[in-house]
């Protein structure tokens, strides 16, 4: 049984482990670079020659610049409202100090519009004003952005030879100083989702995933040996066998945890039918078994294939399992909730906890939620 059931929680985790490592790893690899250079600082700008810009995080004092070329707007779609929420900018690469520097871009909220399109205006009269700090994520310009940038300059009369030769496709995009953590929060998940992912593996593979399932049968009294000839004659509820019901346990899987619940300290069965509907149109109905027990006080829902296999499954309970109450009503609801002593009177408290032969069940419930 144990073995069987490792066999079968290392399969079902496998698939997901590996996505989880695949997403961690591309996760934390992707964002790595950019984490460690806002840890460790940031990259001045000014330090980086033309051919080594690519996508670092970097801080920029900005002294100079020559003029927006491009706005990003957003647009109210009840009203048709524009609003203007980003300008590109020209600047130049370590600001013109080396003979190879190269113009490139600078994408800034709107709200720093005025105080650079001031500086632009004291460059283009020779003049110099107090630097601004920015802080951003070096990219790449798309090919819409790159089509405004280059028809920019050829207004004042550069060729494309010309913009090949003294520009670079790059843009400095802007991030308030502190969002620059979300690369470290970005390269700390994927740590987590790779090594959860491993962890899910290797507790499958040494059984560690049967933890919780050990500890159900020992709570509930009984030896591994009787449990594992009770679970090899259980009767099975779904096709893979993870939803079975025997003498001494009723055993399901929580996630991808193998788990049992007493069928001595079981109360309550019923059907639970939910219809799920998208725009008022039905969508798919799901059928389960809710169980209430001692173990299991606000209830333990079992999904099942359809309502014939709900059915089959309250029915084995009510014939194999005397004190259980099977069925739903409003009132033994209220019972339940509002007077329990009295609820347990009904049928928990009035006979033994021995299962009954199943060979000799014949009757059926009626009731769902």
């Amino acid at each position: 049984m144990f073995e069987e059931l490792k066999k079968r929680t290392l399969k079902g985790t496998l698939a997901w482990s590996i996505i989880l490592i695949l997403a961690g790893v591309v996760l934390a690899g992707w964002n790595a670079v950019s984490a460690l250079q806002v840890v460790t600082g940031y990259v001045d700008f000014s330090t980086l020659e033309p051919g080594k810009i690519n996508n670092q995080v970097v801080k920029i004092d900005l002294a100079y610049n020559f003029a927006c070329y491009l706005e990003e707007y957003s647009k109210n779609t009840k009203t048709n409202a524009t609003t203007t929420t980003h300008y590109y900018y020209v600047i130049l690469t370590r600001d013109g100090e080396e003979l190879d520097d190269r113009f490139m871009s600078i994408k800034v909220p709107a709200k720093f519009g005025a105080e650079l399109d001031d500086m632009a205006m004291a460059t283009a009269e020779g003049g110099t004003t107090t630097p601004m700090t920015f802080y951003g994520k070096i990219k790449k310009l798309d090919s819409e952005e790159m089509y405004y940038f280059k028809d920019y300059l050829k207004e004042f009369g550069w060729t494309d030879e010309d913009i090949e030769a003294e520009t670079l496709p790059y843009y400095i995009d802007y991030m308030w100083q502190p969002a620059t953590l979300i690369y470290v929060v970005l390269f700390a998940a994927g740590v987590v989702l790779l090594v959860y992912g491993i962890v899910r593996i290797a507790s499958a593979a040494s059984g560690g995933a049967l933890k919780k399932l050990h500890k159900d049968i020992a709570d509930a009294g009984f030896t591994e040996p009787s449990i594992e000839s009770d679970f090899r004659s259980a009767k099975f509820f779904d096709k893979k066998g993870t939803l079975r019901v025997g003498r001494l346990m009723t055993y399901y899987t929580a996630g991808s945890v193998p788990r049992a619940i007493p069928n001595n300290k079981m109360m309550w069965a019923y059907q639970n039918t939910v219809t799920h509907r998208t725009n008022g149109v039905k969508t798919g109905t799901t059928y389960n078994v809710m169980v209430y027990g001692e173990t299991a006080p606000k209830g333990l829902t079992f999904a099942v294939a359809n309502e014939a296999v709900a059915q089959d499954m309250l029915n084995h309970f009510n014939a194999t399992l005397p004190w259980v109450v099977v069925g739903y009503s409003d009132e033994l609801k209220k019972l339940y909730n509002k007077d329990r002593a009295q609820f347990l009177q009904l049928r928990y408290n009035t006979c033994e906890h021995t299962a009954v032969d199943p060979a000799q069940a014949g009757s059926s419930v009626d009731g769902q939620e």
